[in-house]
């Protein structure tokens, strides 16, 4: 029960089926009720299956990092603002928490993914009929002036994709928290290499690519209408580390280190192309610059979460610099820490099996999203979004289902700790260095 009790609830997280068409519904809590029947029963369940797929120091850090956020409210408001903080980054730390009690073999691991994929699909349809056909066009289209001093026809189109004006430029989104385009597009990113998971494992190359196309083509479709400047970079970087074993990690840093120039300076982009000269990239690099100096004034726990705004007149539209501005290198240090033990996973995973090995396989797909997601989260505020906290919870289950199927005696490497506390300060050292350097060289 308590598997399944997850799947609904992370269906219900991400498709928003009562808020779209029950509203009247949400006074009652169905959310939160569903949420305490799914944690308990998934609780029961864990400890009949032997205790879920976390070590104690994935539950450490997470409580750590919440103490964090809770403290770092309550030293610079009160109380009753400390709580609100606390419960308001408990959705996406209890996503973690119960995807770790949940997914603890391969087979429930595909089935989260099948869920996730088709929980995007849907989306994805659902913003189709919105683009091509008007339906809820103001809850799933935010549209935007093409340009400065641009001539607005008489009246709006109801029907985007009709538009010929050259006005607009119709930006799709979602529902809950994916209703702005560039989480949007950061999700699409993150399930697209799943395609391949759920492939006949006997079938050709060619059949293979055959079966995948039609999906990889919706995805990317509706990608490109999301408008969203760091999806584009975000493909861009997940196909280079996808592939870079088969070029050279030499030559993927090198196409990618040019890729990010090329866009930073305009030259690709299309009609929203990154550039410092540009309002809104401009913008962005004195938000950064802001969030540098917040953490100079109080480096140890930061500004306190939440409080970006009250310090900067727009949010930090960077992950990681929101992170030690608000919480500081405390804080700063533990969310790395829990992104850094995700990657140790999966690169445990796919250094101690065989690469034909289902483990291993899924291992690079789920490498290549988190990377996807990381150089999205470089341009967006959106460090405890609920699509970060499920992917760290899933590495955590990939690696305890290869444990499981590989014994210590079998596979010693892969049953030692994962030595994440060096690591991690070395990445917050490394992101601080091209925080500033970002800052610097765009201006």
């Amino acid at each position: 029960m308590g598997f399944r009790a997850y799947l609904l609830y992370v269906f219900m997280v991400f498709v928003r089926p009562i808020e779209q068409f029950a509203p009247e519904i949400m006074a009652y809590r169905p959310i939160l009720i569903l949420w305490a029947v799914t944690f308990l029963a998934s609780v029961v369940e864990a400890r009949q299956r032997g205790g879920g797929a976390a070590s104690r120091q994935h539950f450490a850090v997470l409580a750590w990092l919440s103490v964090v956020v809770f403290v770092s409210v309550l030293l610079h408001s009160d109380l009753s603002a400390a709580m609100g903080a606390f419960g308001v980054i408990s959705t996406p730390a209890m996503l973690f928490v119960l995807t770790c009690l949940n997914v603890d073999t391969i087979e429930r691991f595909k089935t989260l993914t099948k869920l996730f994929l088709g929980c995007v699909v849907v989306l994805c349809f659902q913003g189709l009929l919105a683009f091509h056909q008007g339906v809820n066009l103001e809850m799933l289209i935010i549209p935007q002036l093409a340009h400065e001093n641009v001539i607005l026809p008489k009246e709006r189109p109801t029907v985007p994709a009709l538009d010929d004006s050259g006005a607009y430029i119709w930006r799709l989104r979602s529902v809950g928290f994916l209703n702005d385009p560039n989480d949007f597009a950061q999700t699409i990113i993150v399930v697209a290499p799943w395609l391949f998971m759920h492939l006949p494992e006997k079938a050709s190359a060619i059949w293979r690519m055959i079966l995948v196309s039609p999906w990889l083509a919706l995805l990317g479709y509706v990608l490109t209408l999301t408008h969203s400047r760091g999806g584009m970079l975000g493909v861009a970087a997940a196909l280079l580390f996808f592939f870079k074993d088969r070029i050279g990690k030499v030559w993927a840093a090198l196409f990618g280190m040019a890729g990010v120039l090329a866009f930073s300076l305009g030259l690709v982009g299309g009609d929203r192309g990154l550039t410092g000269k540009e309002r809104s990239a401009s913008e962005r690099i004195d938000a950064w610059n802001d969030g540098i100096q917040m953490l100079k004034s109080d480096p140890f726990l930061g500004v306190g979460y939440g409080n970006f705004t009250e310090h900067h007149e727009r949010t930090a539209h960077n992950s990681f610099v929101l992170c030690f501005a608000e919480l500081g290198l405390l804080g700063y240090f533990l969310w790395i820490g829990l992104i850094v033990l995700a990657f140790q996973a999966l690169n445990r995973i796919i250094r101690c099996l065989k690469s034909d090995d289902a483990h291993a396989q899924y291992a690079v797909l789920l490498r290549t999203s988190f990377v996807g997601f990381l150089v999205c989260a470089w341009f967006l505020s959106r460090t405890f979004v609920p699509t970060l906290f499920i992917l760290m919870g899933m590495t955590v289950g990939l690696l305890h289902s290869a444990r499981m199927r590989h014994p210590q005696a079998q596979v010693p490497e892969l049953h030692q700790p994962l030595l994440w506390r060096m690591a991690s300060a070395q990445v917050v050292v490394v992101t601080l260095v091209l925080v500033s350097m970002f800052i610097r060289f765009s201006r």
